[in-house]
């Protein structure tokens, strides 16, 4: 089976700045009573979260349920003036978390009101963003659906038109193509959002070379629905699904060409699921489903670079490679590290401190023995204790440095060398980015959950920012390390991972949508780089 992604699917901005208000809105009025005027958007899961949250819709501006003192959150659909209006009269709260391109096609709206003799709306008649557009049209608006709508119109002297942000391009066209013969003078405007020209016109691109596409998106999504009607019209077959649960229902043929696309209100995440599942579903895919999962839900990567920092610190004291040391480390990185731990996870985690302990006892004595039991204890604390996620990331990081630089150092009895003070920023820069690049990825899930990452709690903006500049001042300071003497030439060995973890950025920025546990193993597996430098530093330089 091939599956091809689509480019463009997913939140747009609009719908995601939306979402980001209402939660932000609740995390600064807990104690108010907070609706949406109508759903925020037509997303299952993320309705259920906000229900979670306590925060209500209602679906008309006269509800008994509004108050004076409450908080109606006006949803990226817009809403028109008269009932804005009306709402902050009853001493209700607006907030408007409309999408700017809706806002800025009723600002083109109000401006035609002045000059033309008719304002063409084209739309889809029962979409809420075209209750907002009408109201700001007044008398003057006229709503057109299709070409037979557009043929009823009467000639006037000048006619102006707009569309809904999301209709679709190729039938807009054809609409005004019948209203150049209504008007003296027609001004036409092109408020058709990017995101959604962009989105029908991969769909016919990825029809050429797809049989089968997957449409992910909610009943009520009028974009969602707008790309599963341009796949049919392709000749495609067209399975449309809310959640990954629903594929189970399907037969996709193994030899099928599949096309996964989603509207601008599905979450990147429930896309990604969606994705996973249709791999698992399919029993020739398990062999890279099984591989996937083991090197993304375990700590073998983390533990391979806590042995890869290990190596560094002996490096930088002026030692050579003890392999008890370093499988010692390992082992003890394979227990503390990683995801979180679930209850069958704990077995691994008392073999492994177990293979640790016993290979420092006879390599070491009974003082160091006795730390890795120290350090391997501080792990149940962390999964026990109930701690924020972004503590959790804090703590975390402690005990990879104690594992990584402090467990071999004191192992080995390693004199004290200036260089560790840069070798503990790597560690820090590295542990903390990698934290911060799955927390960034996941930030629509942990919205919607209610999950504070690292990532989160330093705000998305901010954590990108101070990422960069700690790359960037953290690879100058490595790359003069070793003329300065103040570090061995291995420093020079540290810099790809950093390269790479800047690439992660990129990465994001780009929203890129693909198998979730890829970008996980992405990140993870830069600390495989480093016992790769150690091992290269062995046979070049030893």
């Amino acid at each position: 089976m091939k599956i091809t992604i689509a480019r463009y699917a997913g939140f747009c901005f609009g719908v995601r700045r939306a979402i980001d208000i209402t939660f932000k809105v609740r995390q600064k009025n807990p104690n108010k009573k907070i609706y949406t005027l109508g759903q925020i958007i037509h997303n299952p899961q993320v309705i259920d979260a906000l229900r979670h949250r306590g925060i209500g819709i209602v679906h008309e501006i006269d509800d008994t349920r509004l108050k004076e003192g409450d908080i109606a959150i006006v949803r990226a659909h817009g809403i028109s003036p008269e009932k804005k209006k009306t709402l902050q009269d009853k001493g209700v709260e607006v907030i408007d978390a409309a999408c700017p391109m809706v806002l800025k096609v009723q600002a083109i709206i109000k401006k035609a009101t002045k000059n033309a003799d008719l304002v063409v709306i084209v739309g889809d008649k029962n979409h809420p963003e075209m209750d907002a557009h009408l109201g700001a049209a007044g008398d003057k608006g006229i709503l057109v659906e299709d070409v037979e709508g557009a043929e009823k119109i009467s000639r006037v002297g000048r006619l102006a038109v707009v569309a809904q942000t999301t209709f679709d391009v190729a039938i807009y066209k054809d609409i005004i193509g019948v209203l150049r013969d209504k008007a003296d003078v027609l001004d036409v405007s092109d408020t058709i959002c990017r995101s959604t020209v962009d989105r029908q016109n991969e769909v016919r691109d990825l029809a050429r070379d797809h049989d089968t596409f997957i449409v992910i998106g909610g009943r009520e999504s009028a974009n969602t629905k707008r790309l599963a009607e341009i796949a049919a019209k392709e000749k495609r077959q067209v399975i449309k699904v809310e959640t990954p649960e629903q594929l189970g229902d399907f037969n996709i043929p193994r030899d099928a060409r599949v096309a996964v696309i989603a509207g601008a209100s599905t979450p990147h995440w429930v896309i990604e699921e969606c994705i996973n599942a249709l791999k698992t579903a399919h029993t020739h895919m398990g062999i890279e489903n099984a591989v996937l999962g083991f090197l993304a839900e375990t700590p073998l990567l983390p533990s391979l670079g806590g042995m890869g920092i290990a190596m560094a610190a002996l490096v930088f004291c002026g030692l050579g490679f003890s392999w008890e040391v370093l499988l010692t480390v390992f082992f003890l990185a394979f227990a503390c590290t990683g995801p979180h731990r679930k209850a069958s996870q704990w077995p691994l985690w008392a073999v492994c401190t177990g293979i640790a302990t016993s290979l420092c006892l006879l390599s070491s004595g009974l003082i160091p023995g006795l730390l890795v039991v120290g350090i391997a204890m501080l792990r149940p604390i962390l999964d026990v204790g109930g701690v924020s996620d972004y503590v959790r990331s804090l703590y975390s990081l402690a005990i990879f440095v104690l594992i990584s630089m402090i467990t071999p150092l004191s192992i080995a009895a390693a004199p004290i060398n200036p260089g560790l003070l840069l070798l503990a920023a790597y560690a820090c820069v590295h542990f903390l980015g990698v934290e911060i690049l799955i927390g960034l990825k996941n930030m629509e899930r942990d919205a919607i959950i209610g999950r504070m990452s690292l990532a989160r709690y330093v705000h998305e903006e901010n954590a990108i920012l101070v990422m960069e500049y700690a790359i960037m001042g953290l690879a100058l300071a490595l790359f003069l390390s070793f003329p300065l003497k103040i570090a061995p030439a291995l420093a020079y060995g540290l810099l790809p991972p950093l390269f790479f973890l800047a690439k992660g950025i990129d990465f994001y920025n780009e929203q890129v949508i693909f198998d979730n546990r890829m970008f996980t193993i992405y990140v993870q597996g830069l600390w495989a780089i480093l016992p790769g430098m150690g091992l290269l530093w062995k046979l070049t330089m030893m």
